[in-house]
């Protein structure tokens, strides 16, 4: 079942009492049958996402504020999730999409009366230069507890939607908390999947400097269905953490190299602590290959890039790091059954055909 914490929907049923909503009619709309807040046991711990994603879209209708944020300084008028969407939607790369978020909450920071706004896709390197920190600058107003709870489930929500822009799970390296360091941290570090620090200048996700690059997988269309659920697909499905199969590992490894540094064999059996033997063994158990990893990964890259116009066939070799042309034309072939040009061919007569 697509669970979560209990003690994060008593977060928000708890801002519920303090706007004055009826609790009892608030329980009822999210489909609980009991109290948590006063029945919760040690047995109790996790609670139906769809009830979380329900409360959290009653909350938004109760404040008229999509960024309630559990105390924070903070206002956004319903619809301006809606609007950063369709602002960074046509964005070709992560880094791209990252840095026109940034300037869409700058610019709606002007009409907000705040000494302090969210930051949540400032990018900020790291030492010694091949990592990147996306930053969710959040308020010092709250409690630790509140700090850091607030802002691990910001730091999910970003990890999903920025997941979600590129079609692959978002590999971390690390994850960034402002808050002191709780007396147990494994909590935070089993959630994530990765080192957890804290105590740092600012929380925020770190990424690879090579996955900035990688191509926005979504468009209008995609988007219209992903804001339809909303916010269901920020909050449910696995967090980073979770266990996954030795094939996504290595997904996300290709991902986080991008395009023009993709790992040998031989590299990614040694970044997962096992012999390239191993590595084989396991893959032929999951009914693949490496090799058919590493094809399909650059095979869904070509055909993204096919889709934009602005950029020639040899232009995307020259992204895909093939120095050859003529070893991307036979490439793509192997891959697609058809050459670039046809392919191209074919796009815009699906144009034509669409637009008729």
């Amino acid at each position: 079942m697509n669970t979560m914490p209990l003690k994060t929907l008593n977060t928000l049923l708890r801002v519920v009492v303090e706007q004055g909503y009826p609790l009892e009619s608030a329980l009822t709309q999210i489909g609980l049958d009991y109290n948590p807040l006063q029945h919760a046991s040690v047995e109790t711990t996790q609670v139906a996402t769809s009830c979380y994603s329900k409360l959290y879209s009653l909350l938004m209708e109760i404040l008229q504020d999509e960024a309630f944020g559990l105390g924070q300084q903070y206002y956004a008028p319903p619809g301006t999730f809606r609007m950063m969407c369709l602002f960074i939607i046509h964005c070709p790369t992560l880094e791209q999409a990252l840095l026109r978020a940034r300037e869409f909450h700058e610019y709606c920071d002007q009409y907000r009366d705040v000494s302090h706004t969210d930051s949540p896709a400032a990018l900020v390197p790291l030492p010694p230069g091949e990592r990147v920190l996306c930053v969710f600058q959040g308020h010092a107003s709250l409690a630790l507890d509140q700090e850091r709870i607030g802002h691990a489930n910001v730091l999910l929500m970003m990890y999903r939607f920025y997941s979600w822009l590129i079609g692959r799970d978002l590999p971390l390296e690390e994850v960034h908390m402002r808050a002191p360091q709780p007396p147990d941290s494994r909590h935070y570090e089993s959630l994530f999947g990765c080192p957890v620090r804290f105590a740092m200048p600012a929380s925020g996700l770190v990424l690879t400097r090579q996955l900035l690059q990688h191509p926005v997988a979504q468009n209008e269309e995609t988007l219209r269905e992903f804001l339809r659920l909303a916010p269901y697909p920020l909050v449910k499905g696995d967090p980073p953490g979770e266990l996954k199969t030795l094939s996504r590992k290595i997904e996300e490894l290709l991902a986080a190299g991008g395009p023009q540094k993709l790992p040998t064999a031989s590299e990614v059996a040694s970044l997962l602590n096992m012999s390239a033997r191993t590595l084989h063994r396991k893959l032929t158990a999951e009914d693949t290959s490496f090799q058919q990893l590493k094809d399909t990964f650059r095979r869904e890259l070509a055909v993204h890039y096919m889709h934009r116009e602005e950029l020639s066939i040899d232009a995307i070799a020259a992204v895909m790091g093939f120095q050859d042309n003529s070893a991307f034309y036979r490439s793509f072939k192997k891959w697609t059954g058809i050459s670039p040009g046809q392919y191209r061919l074919q796009l815009k007569q699906q144009d034509n055909t669409r637009n008729a």
